[in-house]
């Protein structure tokens, strides 16, 4: 991303009257790293300095990466000890070789996991914590212990651990797929690292798991009035927004490119607002295409939350994936939500339900 783009883009934002008291620049996607800790160095300081100059101290700036964490190495730990106060680092590893390794290879088609764990490694004896993302897959189901345990044993170096499930359930590769027939397999692998929890909890060794963590704040918020809307926050207009290297800005979700349903709208930019060097923020914030964006993922909340009794803890964010796959804002449930959501709370109201039956014995 050219450095005048990032002037141009930050410059609007500070500028705008949109913009709330606090903040993340996020970098992610493909490998962040590629590009040397200078790129950053300088990328930070003009943010910062836009910041200052339009609006002084008064939005709350900080500042995230997502590697694979091959790439790591003394010059990357160096600067981010130097930006510790304001930055925090992700790594995405899918537990112990034999998983991590089925899928993650790089372009000569080789494991990769040596070279993560070693980033790993470096991050942990320059005393930098991290946080862990974890994708699951077909191998991963049947092995929950020993995903358990590699990320167990890391704890102590790590500031947060989640897993993500496939984002879509449709891949060319079997074991990256998943359907409704999975939904049982799902269930008992969140139950075994449920158990794992509570065992190395009862042990003295808390390791919390942050897709627990948030679904049961969830169900405890179901019936709070004051609650947030975990629904509606995950798919808020301008909440979040993207910005890819040619300038073209989406919202919504995080990640969303523009390549995505190119002509659902009919003008081949996918879910893009348009292009920073061609129209406002402002301009974006306050076009038809947004609105007629909202209304159409008002069409399918209102859809869900008529229809599905999940409604109240669910994270939302499957309106363009019901579009893809089934063609319609209106449809209701998805493998993917099924998987995501549904199959995870079912998880979490059995264990809750026995341990308060253990209690009450």
């Amino acid at each position: 991303m050219p450095s005048g783009l990032i002037d141009r883009f930050f410059t609007e934002l500070f500028s705008s009257g949109r913009v709330a008291p606090a903040i993340t620049v996020s970098w992610h996607s493909g490998e962040p790293l590629t590009l040397p800790p200078s790129y950053y160095e300088d990328a930070i300081s003009r943010i910062l300095s836009l910041r200052d100059t339009i609006r002084g101290d008064a939005i709350s700036v900080r500042f995230d990466i997502q590697t694979n964490g091959v790439l790591i190495d003394d010059e990357w730990c160096a600067f981010f000890r130097r930006h510790e106060a304001h930055f925090d680092i992700g790594v995405s590893c899918d537990g112990p070789p034999e998983l991590h390794d089925a899928y993650r290879v790089n372009w000569g088609k080789q494991h990769t996991h040596a070279k993560t764990l070693r980033g790993m490694e470096l991050l942990e004896s320059n005393r930098i914590k991290y946080n862990l993302i974890s994708v699951v897959t077909e191998n991963t189901l049947a092995h929950p212990e020993a995903f358990y345990k590699f990320f167990f044993d890391r704890r102590e170096h790590l500031s947060g651990f989640h897993f993500n499930v496939l984002a879509h359930a449709n891949s060319g590769d079997p074991a990256l797929s998943y359907s409704a027939a999975d939904r049982d397999a799902y269930y008992r692998f969140f139950r075994q690292l449920l158990q794992r929890t509570h065992r190395a909890s009862e042990a003295g060794a808390d390791f919390r798991i942050r897709n627990f963590s948030q679904g049961l704040a969830r169900i405890l918020n179901a019936r709070n009035a004051d609650a947030p809307n975990y629904f509606e926050e995950a798919s808020a207009p301008l909440k979040t927004l993207n910005l890819d290297a040619k300038g073209n800005v989406t919202t919504f979700y995080a990640g969303l490119g523009i390549e995505v349903l190119p002509n659902l709208y009919g003008d081949d930019k996918g879910m893009s607002l348009g292009n920073i060097y061609e129209i406002s923020l402002e301009d974006m914030a306050g076009s038809e295409k947004l609105l007629r964006i909202i209304r159409d993922f008002d069409i399918s909340r209102q859809a869900c939350e008529a229809s599905c009794q999940y409604f109240p803890v669910c994270t939302g964010g499957f309106e363009v994936t019901k579009k893809q796959t089934l063609g319609s804002y209106v449809a209701v449930e998805t493998t993917e939500c099924m998987i995501h959501v549904k199959t995870l709370i079912d998880a979490l109201l059995d264990d809750v339900k026995d341990y308060l039956e253990q209690r009450a014995a």
